[in-house]
């Protein structure tokens, strides 16, 4: 790697936008709100908000109602899977060899197993905190909750 001539890296972001949509246009998953690959929720997200997305649109005749039902009911989720500290990237990719070996040490201590469960309850999110809608079926049949 320290030696390629076409080794390609590049900074972990997060994707923060004010609106998802605009228009007839939504963005989701990525797109939208990416959370980093450090939240460790990047596919839920990406799978509940296509579940909240297209069951909010089968429920209303203009899409700019539909995509304002979905950012209201999916922001404090993707909010939630968002709230990695700034630092975290930083930390958990180190530019040098004493970054790495701290990164290494730490880890180690993480592993412990007190110290790991309150690094759990800190940084774990909770997929099941949001309440999913339950959108009827074209054959309108109630579907049940993914």
């Amino acid at each position: 790697m320290e030696n390629a001539d076409d080794f390609y890296f590049e900074v972990l972001r997060q994707v923060r936008m004010d609106r998802w949509s605009a228009g007839r246009v939504v963005l989701a998953g990525d797109a939208a709100w990416c959370a980093t690959p450090i939240s460790g929720i990047g596919t839920t997200l990406a799978i509940v908000g296509a579940y909240v997305l297209a069951g909010e649109l089968s429920k209303s005749t203009d899409p700019s109602e539909g995509f304002a039902a979905y950012e209201r009911i999916m922001r404090p989720f993707v909010e939630e899977g968002q709230s990695v500290p700034k630092i975290m990237p930083r930390l958990l990719n180190p530019h040098s060899r004493i970054g790495v070996a701290m990164l290494r040490g730490a880890l180690r201590v993480i592993d412990q197993p007190v110290v790991k469960g309150a690094a759990m309850k800190l940084f774990v999110r909770d997929s099941q905190k949001l309440e999913l809608p339950e959108y009827g079926s074209p054959t309108g049949k109630t579907s049940s909750t993914p």
